[in-house]
């Protein structure tokens, strides 16, 4: 099934393939091992790729939890009919408290600040809610010192408003370096032993996302939370692996304008491009007010008609212009492509990372929402 949006064939959407989307869900799962859960983590539109969409495909394929970074990602899916568990994944303030548990999510704490201000919110609602507990175990952004863990695990546990439900860490260079790795591994170990010597059950234990599975670190975890590899992108360090993934999201863009530039012409805001022989060009309707920025300004290509036009000139907000050079016959049918295949060539969204000299989850978590998104296999 493909679920409708509305758009112009002659500007620029997002195509999402959820069978893709499936099969990446098993790769990934098969990886970690089958007996794990999987906290399927869709935050930031799942990562450009449209949370509701993805989040309902993942659970149908057997996901047994979602998690996202923000209250109103949590908000949106409940809104859209999901009521399975979701993960908070960064901590919340005052005003946050009350509307993340209203909506039955599950935060994280780590401070006695942030047990007493959960602790509240859920008594004033008249409910238990769930929490889980982060530990720092070498990342340094988010988490409970490790010494301080168990008196935080114990205060949760007696609490007659909180619920354990999980334990979780996050490691920083899985698959970059192993003995850090091991050191992290080792340190939440130890803090898990001191919780059940102390009487207070972790609840489901999570330390590794897709590096940490293509690692094959935590093997002692109960779950693990895929992000980058269900949408089939690789960490830089695991560029060369191949794990069975498949990319999910290309982009696609049609010509507004199709002329001839003769010798000399220039092209664009500030004239960054002149021809040095006479040639076609293309105008694309996508631009740095859809997420493609300037940084491919005389930088970068595209795919038309199986073969890669260049990117000339400046990009500005809705639009870019590509060189048509000896590709023939191109017309306003065809269809560019800026991240994705066609006619058996790819451009993919590593490549287009690095000519922005970053990666791939920024490229992909850029594109706007003014792009449409076709889901195909939904």
């Amino acid at each position: 099934m493909t679920v409708p949006a509305a758009r112009s064939p002659h500007r620029a959407w997002i195509e999402l393939d959820h069978t893709a989307l499936r099969s990446n869900l098993a790769a990934l799962r098969a990886a970690a091992g089958a007996e794990k859960q999987v906290i399927a983590v869709v935050k930031a539109n799942a990562y450009g790729h449209g949370a509701v969409e993805t989040a309902r495909t993942l659970l149908d394929a057997g996901a047994e939890r979602l998690a996202i970074a923000t209250v109103d990602e949590g908000l949106a899916l409940r809104a859209a009919g999901i009521t399975d568990p979701i993960l908070l994944l960064w901590a919340v303030g005052e005003p946050e408290a009350a509307i993340a548990l209203a909506a039955d999510l599950e935060p994280i704490v780590y401070d006695g600040a942030g047990i007493e201000l959960l602790e509240r919110a859920a008594a004033e609602a008249g409910r238990r809610a769930s929490v889980h507990l982060k530990i720092d175990t070498g990342l340094g952004r988010q988490g409970a010192e490790p010494e301080e863990a168990v008196e935080l695990a114990t205060r949760i546990r007696r609490s007659r408003h909180l619920a354990l439900a999980g334990t979780m860490s996050h490691l920083a260079v899985p698959g970059e370096d192993d003995a850090y790795t091991e050191v992290q591994l080792l340190r939440l170990a130890q803090v898990l032993d001191a919780m059940r010597s102390a009487g207070a059950d972790p609840g489901l234990v999570h330390v590794s996302a897709t590096g940490g599975i293509l690692a094959g670190a935590g093997d002692f975890a109960d779950a693990t939370r895929p992000g980058l590899g269900l949408y089939g992108l690789l960490p830089q360090w695991a560029a060369d692996r191949d794990p069975g993934l498949r990319p999910v999201l290309s982009v696609k863009a049609r010509a507004l304008r199709i002329f001839d530039l003769p010798a000399g012409g220039p092209i664009g805001y500030g004239l960054r491009y002149r021809a040095q022989h006479a040639t076609r060009i293309a105008t694309l309707g996508i631009g740095y007010g859809d997420g493609w920025p300037r940084a491919h300004a005389n930088n970068g290509r595209v795919l038309v008609r199986g073969a890669f036009a260049p990117v000339v000139g400046a990009i500005s907000m809705d639009g870019l212009t590509v060189d048509l050079g000896q590709i023939d016959d191109v017309t306003y049918g065809d269809e560019f492509v800026l991240i994705g295949e066609q006619m058996g060539s790819r451009i993919s969204a590593d490549e287009v990372a690095a000519e922005r000299r970053t990666i791939n989850y920024e490229v992909t978590t850029a594109l706007r929402g003014r792009l449409p998104r076709l889901h195909f296999g939904a």
